[in-house]
């Protein structure tokens, strides 16, 4: 796998997947539970109780068995990166390659996982270019 130049490499797609859940739902209600996660990602509750303990392992949430779930700040910063990365690739998808909103949003969680910072910067460059000049 490339390195992503992150401050957690060793995350796989699945848990960046799962920490971006966590952080759209804390930002929308403070914090997360279980089965908030698995409705967002459409998985069952077992598989977020286990993504949340691998995640606890790595300092990225504060987890108990039945308890909210809130990322810690070094969670934040990783899920921020993340949504940010997700963002940019859709907005690029939407802009530059005129895909509809519900496809570029699907296309940008795949490719989301596998791109560099300096990928992401080339992408915003060429986002705001076809945004200013109108077209390319």
């Amino acid at each position: 796998m490339m390195n992503k130049k992150n401050a957690f490499p060793e995350l796989s797609n699945s848990l960046e997947d799962y920490i971006e859940a966590v952080r759209n739902i804390e930002l929308e209600k403070g914090c997360a539970t279980v089965g908030e996660i698995a409705e967002a990602l459409n998985v069952k509750k077992p598989s977020v109780s286990l993504a949340m303990k691998q995640l606890k392992e790595r300092g990225l949430v504060e987890y108990t068995q039945y308890s909210p779930i809130v990322l810690t700040k070094s969670g934040r910063h990783e899920a921020d990166r993340v949504i940010s990365c997700h963002t940019m690739v859709k907005e690029f998808l939407m802009t530059v390659l005129h895909m509809e909103e519900p496809r570029a949003d699907e296309v940008a969680c795949g490719i989301e996982h596998i791109m560099s910072l300096e990928e992401i910067s080339r992408f915003q460059l060429l986002t705001d270019h076809v945004r200013k000049c109108g077209k390319c």
